[in-house]
């Protein structure tokens, strides 16, 4: 590997910061580092900023959700 080049998942174009994740997909800055622990996006910590995954965010946004609570299931009274 070239010293001068960073390893394809380290490519900073790639990640962005939890901010701008939170924009894309419409949600606050605190549900996307719930996301981010989770495990639903990916983010990793560059010194001392997280930074999120540009692609892993756009994968979730191109998801069907359905925000709230799930239904419950009718009871069999």
């Amino acid at each position: 590997m070239n010293k001068t080049s960073a390893p394809d998942h380290l490519v900073l174009d790639d990640w962005i910061t939890p901010r701008e994740a939170a924009e894309l997909i419409g949600v606050t800055p605190h549900q996307v580092r719930y996301l981010t622990r989770k495990g639903v996006i990916e983010a990793l910590k560059f010194g001392h900023a997280w930074m999120v995954k540009r692609a892993s965010v756009e994968t979730y946004a191109a998801k069907e959700r359905h925000p709230g609570p799930k239904p419950r299931e009718p009871s069999a009274d």
